[in-house]
């Protein structure tokens, strides 16, 4: 299960301890330059500026001077993402909320779809997060995904900063992120739709997935170009909403693992059970997948075989121990 968002908190995927997980890390790194060159700031020092644990603050240095160091780490799109994003309400501006998202989750549907090669998953993801299942899937390119969301995302922004009576600035942007972490929590509802010509061409899904608008619809298998085409037609703002899930309950997987970060509010209908179980760090999807998954696969059809004939034996007298 992939809920719309994957993170709820600044520098949460940090301290959930993908960026040390090597394999997800080159996918992370790689997608975040070339985010950075669409959209000239970069999502690292986004998802890290407003960090509030001050626990994870060396490691998040560390982290920066390593990349800076080695080129992986633009210091003019970090200084261009604090004048853009440096006030802390600007953490939950959409369109930077969704390439953030789209950034860290790819990434981590292709490290689970790498892990799972042997296992059968089939992915189940709502609202937003189809355009991370369309690029991990190869039916959308990750430059087209991003520029997409790019461009609705700043319409739906635009729309929820003007939607109040705020006049300056300031006012704006703490009612934008009032609107929204509301709407993340489920404690109010909000409906923006995409427009079409806002969204990115889409071949067939290399591997079909289920779909649903938002958490309390019900699925629908993603499995053809067109079907990825009016699916994306359907993405609307209101997935971003916590409330009571319908997801998976059309589908006949009797095991299901949620992709999504503890402090969701959705991670709420998340338990540690081998139903329920809740994949947000490496070793809890790694333990998922090695020991969990595999009970979902299919019964082997044992063949009916002939009885055996035992023979009747003379009943084997154990050896009598003593002490000495």
């Amino acid at each position: 299960m992939v809920p719309a968002l994957y993170n709820f908190m600044p520098a949460e995927s940090l301290a959930m301890g993908w960026l040390n997980e090597i394999d997800a890390l080159v996918n992370i790194r790689q997608r975040m330059t070339c985010a950075a060159k669409i959209t000239g700031w970069d999502v690292f020092t986004f998802h890290t500026l407003h960090n509030m644990d001050r626990f994870f603050d060396s490691t998040i240095g560390a982290v920066r001077d390593t990349w800076v160091k080695e080129g992986n780490l633009s210091t003019a799109a970090a200084t261009e993402t604090k004048r853009q994003f440096g006030k802390p309400y600007d953490y939950h501006r959409i369109h930077a909320r969704l390439v953030e998202n789209l950034v860290f989750q790819s990434s981590l549907l292709d490290w689970v779809s790498h892990r799972a090669a042997n296992v059968p998953l089939r992915f189940h993801v709502i609202g937003t997060a189809l355009l991370s299942a369309l690029v991990s899937s190869g039916s959308v390119t990750f430059n087209a995904a991003v520029k997409s969301a790019l461009k609705f995302g700043a319409r739906w922004d635009e729309t929820v900063r003007s939607s109040g009576d705020a006049k300056t600035e300031e006012e704006m942007g703490w009612s934008g992120f009032g609107q929204v972490r509301r709407l993340i929590e489920g404690q109010s509802s909000l409906a923006l739709a995409v427009a079409r010509e806002d969204l990115p061409p889409a071949s067939a899904p290399s591997l079909p997935f289920w779909y649903s608008p938002t958490a309390k619809d019900e699925p629908t298998l993603i499995t053809t170009a067109q079907d990825a085409a009016f699916a994306l037609e359907t993405l609307n703002l209101s997935s971003w909403s916590h409330s009571s899930s319908r997801a998976g309950r059309s589908a006949d997987e009797a095991i299901r693992g949620w992709l999504i970060s503890p402090l969701h509010p959705m991670a709420r209908l998340c338990h540690w059970s081998m139903s329920n179980y809740l994949l947000a760090t490496p070793d809890s999807a790694g333990m998922f997948l090695d020991h969990i998954a595999t009970l979902g696969r299919a019964r082997v059809l044992l063949l009916p075989v002939e009885p055996i004939q035992i023979q009747n034996r003379f009943r084997l007298s154990r050896i009598k121990v003593t002490g000495p």
